[in-house]
């Protein structure tokens, strides 16, 4: 009995050894090439709107209402493949269903693209194994990162692309230092009902909400009531286009950025940083276009007005949001909600004026109050909240520029005034049609001259290009000075009649120009 026990302990162990290596059947697959990738993707590299083409598809997946959300997590799942990805948190109400579209975005990515948790201990991301290299960690709960430490880790992955973690540890040698380098870039998604995560969190991350209105809430259970199945989608093709995206060319150069960085207002710190995460959604749309873009004598990929408009069109709000420039509608009709009441309210009664649930009122309520639209006047703890109203709401202020503003304006016709139909259309006939340039070769001597104005303040707009000139040094080679405050810095020039040179100003210094020399002529 013994030996027949430990003969089957001998047999169970040597299936249990590693089979020697055969360098022939265990050699890796080989990678397939760029071309097979793109023949695998099919007309998905063509597509001229891939990422309309995806908000149908995640729709027909059996998403509800939340496409924007779900193509700005596109977006940033694909911003993965650069420097610095873009990171988003989805904030919203319990059941609301933050965890149920990033599940829905997920299918459209291959596995190799992210590394998703439920939660994480505090050190957890320090000794792990995996490989955080062009991946976004997916976090379904933020309180599942809660700590202090585990929140400091990712800051710094997210903040300085990479995560530098020493500790000592006893050795047979002794007490030894011993250094963790786990090197990005990585981005992170996560979700959570806070209306606000951590302050230094919060500036890294893009928060998008959740729609938590009654017609929302209606269309969901009437989907559910449907009980059809979601079309069977084939995510093959979109597994493959990434994986071609990351394979060839992901170098992306935004030519209009200095111009819509000087379009934007800069009227908030945090601007700084979003501003960057607009370039890199603008960079991540084109480079999922990269088959229909052009691209530099680098070669690099060229973005287009078309992917600031197509970016633009779900952010725009969301940035105004998030430096507080304006207000989001729910906050809005809360606050309205709240003034339209005599006093105090309470968040039952509120809830039941607005017809919502009550914990999407309270969570309205407590970003409301957070911004300091709304006060609860009740200070003893376990009472019935009084809300009232506090500040006034801001007026709104429009932070991203209309994509038109961004357009190329130099090819204006001039107009033939004093000159008659019937002139022209005899010097047409009398006269062989002679090209002409569209500027002479001195152009800053025959560029129109700006608009006088007598209001107190002209606001010129951008200048195109093709008016410019570099500003010219002093004869004594020292940095041009500003005509109208007689100082050096970021001079903007413009042709002025009487003087063959032109002018240089500061942008703060065109205004009070045009005004008081403008009138003068």
């Amino acid at each position: 009995m013994t030996d027949t026990f430990k003969e089957a302990c001998k047999k169970a162990d040597a299936k249990r050894r590693p089979a020697k290596k055969n360098t022939t059947k265990d050699a890796k697959p080989e990678l397939p090439s760029i071309e097979e990738l793109e023949a695998a993707a099919g007309d998905l590299v063509s597509c001229c709107d891939i990422l309309g083409h995806f908000g149908a598809e995640v729709e027909n997946a059996g998403l509800v209402g939340e496409t924007n959300n779900a193509k700005l997590l596109y977006l940033a799942l694909t911003s993965r493949l650069f420097e610095w990805p873009v990171s988003i948190a989805i904030k919203g109400v319990s059941s609301g269903g933050k965890s149920f579209t990033v599940e829905q975005v997920l299918k459209f990515f291959p596995l190799a693209a992210y590394f998703e948790r439920t939660g994480l201990s505090e050190k957890a991301l320090a000794y792990s194994e995996e490989d955080f290299r062009h991946r976004h960690i997916i976090i379904y709960e933020a309180a599942g990162m809660n700590s202090d430490f585990g929140s400091y880790l990712i800051r710094s992955l997210l903040s300085e692309g990479r995560l530098l973690y020493e500790f000592v540890e006893k050795t047979k040698s002794g007490i030894r230092a011993r250094l963790i380098d786990k090197p990005g870039p990585t981005g992170l998604i996560t979700t959570t009902t806070a209306p606000k995560l951590h302050p230094e969190n919060e500036t890294r991350l893009l928060s998008l909400g959740v729609i938590d209105t009654p017609e929302q809430t209606k269309a969901v259970m009437r989907a559910l009531a449907a009980d059809d199945a979601a079309s069977t989608i084939n995510y093959s093709p979109w597994h493959a286009l990434q994986a071609w995206l990351a394979a060839g060319e992901h170098q992306v150069d935004v030519p209009f950025a200095r111009k819509l960085a000087d379009l934007i207002p800069p009227i908030a710190v945090r601007l700084r940083r979003d501003f960057k995460l607009l370039l890199t959604l603008i960079r991540a749309h084109a480079l999922l276009h990269r088959a229909t873009r052009g691209h530099d004598n680098q070669g690099r990929i060229i973005a287009t007005v078309a992917d600031y408009e197509a970016v633009r069109e779900l952010v725009a709000k969301l940035f105004a949001e998030g430096i507080e420039a304006t207000v989001p509608k729910t906050i809005r009709e809360t606050v309205a909600a709240v003034a339209a009441g005599i006093g105090e309210v309470s968040l039952a009664s509120l809830a039941q004026k607005m017809k919502l649930d009550k914990s999407a009122v309270h969570h309205r309520v407590k970003k409301a109050i957070d911004r300091g639209y709304l006060v609860n006047r009740e200070e003893k703890r376990g009472m019935p909240a009084r809300i009232a109203t506090a500040d006034p709401l801001p007026d709104e202020i429009e932070i991203l520029p209309d994509p038109d503003a961004l357009e190329d304006r130099c090819s204006v016709e001039a107009p033939m005034e004093g000159i008659k139909e019937e002139e022209a259309e005899e010097d047409d006939a009398s006269e062989p049609e002679q090209p002409e340039p569209l500027l002479p070769p001195d152009p800053h001597l025959n560029t129109s001259t700006p608009p006088v104005c007598s209001a107190p303040f002209y606001d010129p707009g951008p200048i195109p290009d093709c008016l410019r000139r570099a500003p010219p040094s002093n004869s004594n080679g020292s940095p041009p000075l500003c005509d109208h405050c007689g100082t050096p810095g970021n001079l903007t020039p413009w042709t002025w009649p009487g003087r063959p040179d032109g002018i240089v100003l500061h942008s703060s210094c065109e205004g009070p120009w045009f005004d008081g020399e403008g009138a003068r002529q």
